[in-house]
C-alpha cells in the first residue's frame, strides 16, 4: 500500500471515529412524554409502593457544621458522617432521618415531604442539602403509579422548572442519558433519564432553595438493585454538600402515614 493510500485510510478512519463520537448529539430525540412514559413504566415494573433505605450520610462544608450543631457534636475539618434512614411511600411522601447512636428517636433531626409541604424536626428541614435530597428523591422516585404515573411525573418535573419541550443527550459516568430541559451545560433545570435503563439519574432544579444537583448513582448494585441507587449525592455548583450511601434496603414495608 502506497504512502498516499495509507494516509487516506488513516484520515478516513479518523473521520469515522469523529463521526461515531458525534452521533449521539445528532441522534433521534423522542419527545419528553415518550421518555417519561418509559421511565414511569420502569418504576411500575418494580412494584415499589414503599421502601426504607438505611445507610450513612456524609455532610461537607457548611452543611456539616449546621448538622453538627443540631446534634451537639463537633465536625472536624468540616466533614460529618452519621447513620441515616430514608423512607418513601408512594405517592409523594419521603423522609430523611438522622439516626446517630445514643440519640433517642424523639430527638433525631428529620425532614419530611408530604403533600408538597416540607416539615421537620430539630431544624433538618431548614438545611438545604438535606431538604434537596428529600425533594429530589421524592420527585424522581415517589410519584404515583398506574395510568396517571407519566402525567404525575411530568407535572412534578414541570413544577420544578424543567422545560419538557426541550430534549437533548448527555453523558454521565460513561453512560448516555436523555436530558429533559435543555443542553447539559446550560445551567437550567433539568431531569436526566438513563437512555438504556430509563432509570432517573439526576435532577438539577431549585431544591432546598437555590438550584442544586441531586445525582442518583449506580442503580443495579447488589444492595439496592433497581429499586434504589447505591448512593445519592447533593451538589451545589462544584461543591459536594451531602452523600447518602445505602447499606440496607427493605421493599414495601408497612409505613403508616404518621411517619411522614
Amino acid at each position: 500500500m502506497s504512502r498516499a493510500v495509507r494516509g487516506f485510510a488513516g484520515r478516513a478512519a479518523a473521520a469515522a471515529l469523529a463521526l461515531a463520537v458525534a452521533l449521539p448529539a445528532a441522534a433521534y430525540l423522542p419527545p419528553a412524554s415518550a421518555i417519561l412514559k418509559r421511565a414511569a413504566q420502569r418504576r411500575e415494573e418494580l412494584h415499589v409502593a414503599a421502601l426504607e433505605a438505611r445507610g450513612a450520610i456524609a455532610f461537607s462544608g457548611e452543611a456539616a457544621q449546621r448538622v453538627a450543631a443540631a446534634l451537639g457534636v463537633q465536625a472536624p475539618a468540616g466533614e460529618l458522617t452519621v447513620p441515616a434512614v430514608f423512607t418513601l411511600k408512594v405517592p409523594g411522601r419521603c423522609r430523611l432521618e438522622l439516626a446517630p447512636e445514643r440519640v433517642p428517636a424523639a430527638d433525631r433531626p428529620a425532614a419530611s415531604l408530604r403533600a408538597g409541604r416540607v416539615l421537620g424536626h430539630r431544624g433538618l428541614e431548614a438545611m438545604p442539602a438535606a431538604r434537596a435530597l428529600v425533594e429530589g428523591l421524592c420527585a424522581l422516585l415517589a410519584e404515583r403509579t398506574g395510568p396517571e404515573a407519566e402525567h404525575a411525573l411530568a407535572q412534578g418535573l414541570a413544577s420544578r422548572g424543567v422545560a419538557l419541550s426541550e430534549v437533548a443527550l448527555g453523558r454521565v459516568g460513561g453512560r448516555v442519558a436523555w436530558v429533559l430541559g435543555g443542553r447539559p451545560r446550560e445551567g437550567r433545570p433539568q431531569a436526566w433519564i438513563d437512555k438504556q435503563s430509563y432509570q432517573p439519574i439526576r435532577l438539577v432544579a431549585p431544591l432546598g432553595g437555590p438550584t442544586r444537583d441531586v445525582r442518583l448513582l449506580d442503580f443495579g448494585a447488589p444492595v439496592g438493585g433497581d429499586a434504589f441507587p447505591r448512593a445519592v449525592e447533593v451538589w451545589s455548583g462544584a461543591a459536594l454538600e451531602a452523600r447518602f450511601t445505602l447499606e440496607k434496603l427493605w421493599l414495601n414495608p408497612r409505613l403508616p402515614d404518621a411517619v411522614f
